[in-house]
């Protein structure tokens, strides 16, 4: 196993923000079969005003490159 922690700056944009919330709140299917078949085996975002934290454990195999 494999794990990463990212960390980006969202715009500082409360409206922009709000929407980026709603497509993680509501993520479809296919999204979410496209990330468990790249080896992503558990992903948790958290936020803190628009600094945005996500860490993902992986399988050994996992590749950043491969996913793209």
């Amino acid at each position: 196993m494999k794990q990463y922690c990212l960390a980006i700056d969202l715009k500082n944009d409360p409206a922009l923000i709000a929407e980026y919330e709603h497509w993680h709140r509501n993520v479809w299917p296919e999204n979410l079969e496209g990330i468990t078949n790249s080896g992503i085996t558990v992903m948790d975002i958290y936020r803190t005003g628009n600094r945005m934290f996500m860490i993902m454990q992986t399988t050994d195999d996992f590749s950043f490159e491969a996913k793209a």
